[in-house]
């Protein structure tokens, strides 16, 4: 057996219900293009009062599989039987390896699926917040490519967006320059600008003056599902809606 000396960490993602107690997250095989793993918890009742005895817990076991970049593709009753570890390297715990990729728990309590592929991380501060005027405001947004393999950028969207009951409409955004499109190596980092127009919003119902908005840019690449750019602002300065 060859162990797999580089390859990008995925999570597996799975999200609980509320109260979850003893999340257990790990790929345990490969079938085919997908992982097929343990994604199982037990939540507990509550418990109140002078001699009260909390119900037993309710287990929630449960089979999972994944696809190759961690997304979650199925989930059945019934948790799967664990094969023995194959070995351990760094904080990987390793159950299954197909070809250059591996699937197991890391000892930071997360499944993870591992594989050479295209990534990128957004180096911009992802979800933040600023106050800006009712003028035209520049965003610059830096990512590096952080993968195995070579980031190919082919697009960029962005959208506008309103948030809360005081502002009507959100602005516009359009990409005003992208460095990004084409093809970065590991290690190579790029920039989009967004240019953020809050002055297309005609009025607020804020007393104010201030609407509530954001932008959210998605990039189309060869790194599978990647978390979007979002930041939200609060502009300051925009007319008050006329109530009649």
């Amino acid at each position: 057996m060859v162990k797999v000396a580089s390859a990008y960490e995925f999570h597996l993602k799975f999200t609980p219900q509320a109260g979850a107690r003893g999340l257990v997250v790990v790929g345990y095989k490969f079938v085919g293009k997908s992982v097929l793993g343990n994604c199982s918890y037990y939540t507990q009742g509550a418990c109140s009062g002078r001699g009260c005895h909390p119900p037993p817990p309710k287990h929630h076991n449960s089979t999972c599989t994944w696809d190759l970049y961690g997304n979650l593709l199925s989930l059945t009753p019934g948790a799967p039987t664990a094969p023995p570890p194959l070995y351990q390297i760094g904080t990987e715990i390793v159950y299954a390896v197909s070809g250059s990729s591996r699937t197991g728990r890391d000892i930071r309590n997360f499944g993870f699926v591992a594989t050479p592929s295209a990534h990128y991380t957004w180096e911009t501060l992802n979800g933040g917040y600023v106050v800006i005027p009712d003028t035209v405001y520049p965003i610059h947004v830096t990512l590096i490519s952080d993968g195995d393999l070579d980031l190919n950028v082919t697009g960029a969207r962005v959208v506008a967006e309103a948030y809360g009951t005081y502002t009507p409409s959100p602005g516009k955004a359009v990409v005003s320059a992208n460095t990004c499109k084409g093809r970065g190596a590991p290690g190579e980092t790029c920039t989009v600008t967004v240019s953020y127009d809050p002055r297309a919003i005609s009025c607020t119902y804020s007393p104010y003056g201030y609407a509530y908005t954001g932008i959210d840019l998605s990039l189309v690449t060869n790194a599978g599902a990647n978390t979007d750019f979002t930041q939200r602002f609060t502009v300051t300065g925009v007319p008050t809606c006329d109530d009649d």
